[in-house]
């Protein structure tokens, strides 16, 4: 005969009296409390508290251990912390029945947020000394997250314009009415009214916000989040941060991190491969993937000047036959050779645009003894090419697409980057920001990418494929 379960509210139950034996050995709350200890806290440069007098105070190895531990459990606020440390177990057993507050927990974050985003690179050394990451693939990519700041209330430059000419005219109005008022009674010291007044308060805020998006130098900004940028995302443009990141292809964890507040990727290729290289202890890979939003062609100059390997999608094909990639500088005899075969001689120096580098200039002077020259151009005197300082560099990247395993390995990237962001949005359900300003949404992706990889570290660790080293 089957009896039904019901809880016995009588029962007198007990905690065993060790506090070791309340997780049991495998369970990841043991995995963080020996990847924490074997740590230098101090030569990280967190914070030792000391002193004689006064309250005693928590162990930052203590603390640390709380919040890896609440990422890696996916628990992130330090209310949420506070009220895990009575109520869970797991965290119960590792505060060792200790109970910090939200406050105590929120200055621990604060205090050390330099030193908290070193324990990532901590995650990628445990990694590497256990010849868990390889050096043959990474791929690099970058992804919106959303800013902890609402777009409501956000500084437009685009709707401050509309209201000062909306306002301007209003103000107009009001002062020629009162022109008229005076002109037909003939009296003096009209009072000013109300609604003149409010306008013109209304009209300096306005000015005040536009002087302050002029001075940032964008057209829209978060009161907020004043170094939150409006991004492109899936549900549209909203305020964010550009999260990067490189993975492994062989391990799949993430050996490179950063945030940038700039909308796209295009100045992030030197600096995360170097990033990554700084993890590595100075070691790169046989080569790094990325998509074509890091093609900037200083960028790919600096790259491969520190002696990065890497492969971009940059099609020379793409703008048809007469497309600027098509056009090979000839640098041993001053020219650059058309897709026909014609040489463009040098004509000038001039500077780019953004005033960076200066720019050798070659013009066709074939003319009208080109029969193909109205397709190649609609310039009379006949089409120019610039050449910048990094064309070599961009012209080997261009060169490395004709190659069919280039090309594979290019379709590889998805597969190893998109599958790091999807485990951080959908298996950590980590899709926004909860904190301000950059250093602290640094902080907090830092958090995020060490508790992905302490994941992925924890499973070689059950297995006793893993021996915490640094």
């Amino acid at each position: 005969m089957s009896y039904e379960i019901k809880p016995d509210y009588g029962q007198v139950m007990m905690f065993p009296p060790i506090i070791e034996d309340w997780v049991p050995a495998n369970h990841p709350a043991r995995f963080i409390r020996e990847v924490v200890d074997a740590m230098d806290l101090e030569a990280l440069g967190f914070r030792q508290s000391e002193g004689e007098e006064g309250r005693p105070h928590y162990a930052a190895s203590m603390l640390l251990k709380i919040w890896l531990y609440g990422y890696y459990d996916k628990i992130r606020s330090t209310r949420g912390l506070e009220k895990a440390c009575m109520e869970n177990l797991s965290l119960i057993w590792l505060t060792g029945n200790n109970q910090p507050d939200h406050n105590t927990l929120w200055r621990f974050y604060r205090d050390n947020k330099k030193a908290i985003r070193k324990i990532f690179g901590q995650s990628v050394k445990i990694a590497l000394n256990a010849s868990l990451v390889g050096m043959v693939m990474h791929a690099l990519d970058g992804t919106k997250i959303r800013s902890a700041a609402s777009s409501r209330g956000m500084l437009s430059e685009k709707k401050l314009e509309k209201a000062l000419k909306q306002l301007d005219l209003s103000i107009e109005e009001i002062e020629k009415e009162i022109e008229n008022a005076v002109n037909e009674q003939g009296e003096s010291g009209w009072a000013l009214p109300e609604e003149l007044s409010d306008a013109k308060t209304l009209r300096d805020a306005v000015l005040s916000g536009l002087w302050i998006l002029n001075e940032a130098g964008v057209k829209n900004l978060s009161v907020v989040d004043e170094q939150a940028r409006v991004m492109k995302t899936n549900e549209g443009n909203r305020l964010g941060y550009n999260a990067q990141a490189v993975s492994d292809e062989e391990s799949g964890l993430i050996i490179g991190i950063d945030v940038v507040n700039e909308e796209n990727d295009s100045q992030q290729l030197a600096p995360m491969l170097e990033e990554t290289k700084a993890m590595l202890d100075g070691r790169t890979a046989e080569e790094t993937l990325a998509d074509g939003g890091y093609g900037n062609g200083e960028q790919i100059a600096a790259a491969r000047d520190a002696g990065h390997e890497f492969i971009l999608p940059m099609e020379a094909e793409k703008g048809g036959e007469f497309h600027t990639s098509n056009f090979k500088h000839d640098e041993e005899n001053g020219v650059v050779i058309c897709p026909l075969g014609q040489a463009l001689k040098f004509e000038r120096i001039k500077e780019s645009k953004n005033g960076k580098c200066e720019l050798r200039v070659y013009r066709c002077v074939c003319g009208n003894e080109c029969k193909r020259s109205s397709e190649c151009t609609e310039d009379k005197r006949g089409r120019s090419i610039e050449i910048a300082p990094w064309n070599k560099q961009v012209q080997a990247q261009i060169d490395k697409q004709k190659d069919k395993d280039k090309r594979c390995k290019l379709k590889r990237r998805g597969e190893t980057i998109e599958l790091v962001f999807a485990g951080i949005k959908q298996g950590f359900g980590f899709r926004r920001f909860t904190v301000h300003g950059l250093e602290n949404v640094k902080t907090q992706w830092a958090l995020v990418c060490t508790a992905f990889n302490l994941k992925k570290l924890y499973k070689q660790w059950l297995g006793g494929n893993l021996e915490i080293a640094f």
